[in-house]
């Protein structure tokens, strides 16, 4: 009786660093956001693009990178989260807030072919560029970010000088 005892106190005890012990899922969205850092890719939780002034939740993740120097740009937002906005002449994606100038088109192009299906949004503000992931598959998708990132900074560094 006095080892059941023990033993339920111990468990009592421990049980609660079991708790804090990561799960996989958390494991890998810690390595995602440690990878990208690395690359110099800032990574923050913002509201849903195009989400309504009277939306407040914070739900998706966005992965950037600042210009290089500071730039006032018309910014622009190519999602496919929602039904929001107008279309765009890329397949299921659409415009919000504004439409990118042409110049951007072949760019767009080519990094909506090699990103992550789990891309929702693409977007270029005053701050840098930007894309809005789920951080689901593997963690070599991060490499795929941060080349489109480079990729979208540079020809915006073209466009906007």
């Amino acid at each position: 009786m006095v080892w059941l005892l023990i033993i339920f106190c111990l468990a009592v005890a421990v049980s609660p660093l079991l708790w804090m012990k990561s799960s996989p899922r958390q494991q890998h969205i810690t390595d995602c956001r440690r990878k990208a850092r690395g690359l110099s890719i800032h990574v923050n939780l913002r509201r849903r693009p195009g989400a309504l002034e009277t939306e407040h939740r914070i739900d998706t993740i966005y992965y950037w990178l600042p210009w290089l120097e500071a730039k006032k740009v018309q910014g622009w937002i190519l999602h496919r989260s929602s039904r929001r906005g107008w279309e765009s002449s890329f397949a299921d994606w659409r415009w919000i807030n504004n439409e990118a100038d042409k110049k951007w088109y072949e760019i767009i192009t080519a990094c909506l072919s090699e990103l992550p299906e789990g891309i929702t949004a693409i977007q270029v503000s005053n701050e840098g560029v930007g894309l809005v992931w789920d951080e689901r598959g593997t963690i070599d998708f991060i490499d795929k970010i941060h080349v489109s990132l480079l990729e979208l900074r540079k020809k915006g560094e073209e466009i906007f000088s």
